[in-house]
């Protein structure tokens, strides 16, 4: 009988078989299936300049600090405000993850770094808009334009949503 184990001090998989054993450097261990948690703390952690709105494509990750950069690609858990951009069939297919609940219902502009956009969904979610959500996916830090139109430096592939 084949068994795999996880030894988590070493971090690697061993596999048993009738009294033998093989190691190896497992493609990821059980520490890094967990995603990385992050908050608007840290994402909105620097300052915007004025400057930024006349930027053209290209130039507005400069001024995103390197520690942020980083997180791109990077499996993250985020926690915020759900506000439904798309909806189908009274579930949510899209929607843009704030920082506060004051930003998303009662017109308090949030800064550019305050805001994820969740584009991408594995499934449609039921709609949360007056309950932190806590969002697990694929965190994408860059700019996403429409037109001449800064839409986000942050957007998030979800493969989970839950309630706080």
């Amino acid at each position: 009988m084949l068994t795999l184990r996880f030894l988590p001090l070493v971090g690697m998989l061993v596999t048993t078989s009738a009294g033998w054993a093989q190691t190896g450097t497992p493609s990821m261990s059980l520490a890094s299936a967990e995603p990385l948690r992050t908050s608007y703390k840290d994402l909105a952690s620097f300052h915007i300049p004025d400057a930024l709105f006349h930027a053209k494509p290209g130039h507005v990750l400069g001024f995103v600090p390197k520690r942020i950069r980083e997180m791109d690609g990077k499996r993250v858990a985020l926690t915020g405000f759900m506000l439904p951009i798309r909806v189908q069939n009274h579930q949510v297919t899209a929607f843009m993850l704030m920082r506060t609940q004051n930003t998303c219902c009662f017109g308090i502009p949030p800064e550019l770094n305050e805001v994820v956009e969740v584009l991408k969904m594995d499934a449609p979610a039921r709609i949360l808009m007056d309950t932190p959500v806590t969002v697990v996916g694929w965190l994408h830090v860059r700019e996403r334009w429409e037109s001449s139109f800064l839409c986000s430096i942050y957007q998030l592939d979800e493969e989970q949503v839950s309630a706080e």
